[in-house]
């Protein structure tokens, strides 16, 4: 919950000038983005979508990327079949040149989680918190805000599977 949280606030206090500077307590953190997360087609997502999950993947992808396009729908995939675990959600945070093009990928390839708005200005930060290099790059998160898998281990691009395989072995 922690990790989830501490994303939550991290994104609010890029959204809401009142958490500017200022600890916030987590309901205000999650009210401060509830403006911050998408679905396919725009449409605006409830933070509570991630807000409650024991786990956290954060996805780091583009339309324009060929490897990104092949592995989508690997998660998906994974995401469909995995679901009824009911412990984690995906957070898509797109590298995409055009707000029309982030759509468009995710609603080609099906993408059930939600995203991040296109552009917002917690995407830097994001990468760099997370040491992402290159897309695609799949980090998995627990409760306590400790990365448990990332496509870069060591400065080194292993490859998001990296992630679903830890995350297949936590239980």
């Amino acid at each position: 919950m922690k990790t989830i949280l501490s994303l939550l606030v991290l994104i609010g206090a890029m959204t809401c000038p009142l958490f500017a500077g200022a600890a916030a307590n987590h309901s205000q953190s999650i009210e401060g983005i509830s403006n911050a997360l998408v679905t396919k087609g725009g449409g605006a997502a409830d933070v509570s979508r991630v807000a409650g999950k024991k786990y956290l993947f954060i996805y780091f992808s583009a339309h324009w990327c060929p490897p990104c396009r092949k592995f989508t729908p690997v998660l998906v995939d994974f995401y469909n079949k995995n679901l009824n675990r009911g412990d984690f959600e995906v957070l898509f945070v797109s590298s995409d040149k055009s707000e029309q093009a982030m759509d468009e990928y995710m609603t080609q390839t099906s993408m059930p989680w939600v995203a991040l708005k296109f552009g917002h200005a917690s995407v830097k930060q994001l990468k760099a918190k997370y040491g992402v290099k290159g897309i695609p790059c799949l980090v998995l998160l627990n409760e306590k805000d400790e990365v448990l898998a990332s496509s870069y281990e060591g400065g080194n691009y292993v490859g998001p599977e990296v992630a679903l395989t830890k995350y297949l072995s936590l239980k």
